[in-house]
């Protein structure tokens, strides 16, 4: 199946994840839902990978939670993928791109885009988004948000693959 690759992605306490959950019911309280993935924590999505480079994966997230440290970040600002993803953007510092690199390293990422570092609230039809940019920046404030675990996981279907906390 083509449309299936892993995800290595940069989770948050659980503060942070409620309160990032708190903004999208505010969303969905408008009737806007989207078609993001709702099963897993928010998050910073370091690298997309090939299904094949799945041990390759797991072994980079492991060493890079061996050898980083949780650190803080400011989800700083509201922003836009053209008209279908609106999401929170972290001010990135070097921590973010250090981990970034490190689970990323050797390992070619598939995603045809550049990395952007974001959170995703809302995946939807431009309409949708139009209907939520006003709602999200009526009710988000930056927050300080702590980067606590690396997750690889797998799409579609979703499989989670292991969260290895960072030291």
């Amino acid at each position: 199946m083509e449309d299936r690759h892993l995800y290595a992605v940069a989770q948050f306490d659980a503060q942070t994840d409620r309160k990032l959950g708190d903004l999208y019911q505010k969303l969905a309280a408008e009737g806007l839902i989207g078609t993001q993935t709702k099963g897993i924590p928010y998050h910073i999505t370091l690298g997309i990978f090939a299904i094949e480079d799945e041990a390759g994966v797991i072994r980079r997230a492991q060493a890079a939670a061996r050898t980083i440290r949780a650190f803080s970040l400011r989800l700083a600002n509201l922003g836009l993928f053209g008209l279908n993803v609106l999401f929170v953007a972290p001010a990135a510092g070097h921590e973010l791109l250090n981990l970034a690199q490190a689970v990323a390293a050797g390992g070619g990422t598939v995603d045809e885009f550049p990395w952007v570092a974001h959170t995703t609230l809302l995946m939807d039809e431009p309409d949708a988004i139009l209907r939520a940019i006003p709602v999200a920046a009526k009710y988000f404030t930056p927050l300080l948000a702590t980067v606590e675990s690396v997750g690889v996981y797998e799409f579609f279907p979703e499989r989670k693959i292991g969260v290895y906390p960072l030291r």
